[in-house]
């Protein structure tokens, strides 16, 4: 069965881990990078969104047009369809409130530990 990398897969953080505290917290691991861990709550993030193939080929995502190069959307397409969703895979667009953007990738439980936190206020 494929597994999640629960990394950032493009963007500002690029290379970080994410990780999961409890159901209702996740953030990304600064450690490798010497910078501060960033949360996943809405003192932090203004918006997400899962990717998915009709978001791609629409291009109506706001935080995807232009975060990544043109020629990652091919990869990309494969990491946001259907068919990874139905293993608990999800690639998601994050903006931050410091105005960066991050493309990750997350399992079920650190997706929904995001949904949670950004709902629930």
């Amino acid at each position: 069965m494929a597994s999640a990398k629960n990394m950032v897969l493009a963007g500002d953080y690029s290379g970080c881990r994410i990780f999961r505290i409890s159901a209702t917290c996740a953030y990304i691991s600064g450690t490798m990078k010497k910078i501060e861990d960033v949360r996943f709550c809405p003192e932090t993030v203004v918006r997400y969104e899962v990717l998915t193939d009709d978001v791609i080929r629409s291009g109506n995502s706001l935080l995807l047009t232009g975060a990544l190069d043109p020629c990652c959307l091919n990869n990309l397409k494969l990491r946001a369809s259907a068919a990874m969703q139905s293993k608990g895979i999800y690639t998601l667009v994050v903006k931050f409130r410091d105005d960066k953007r991050s493309l990750i990738e997350v399992d079920e439980k650190i997706y929904m530990a995001i949904a949670r936190r950004m709902n629930a206020d």
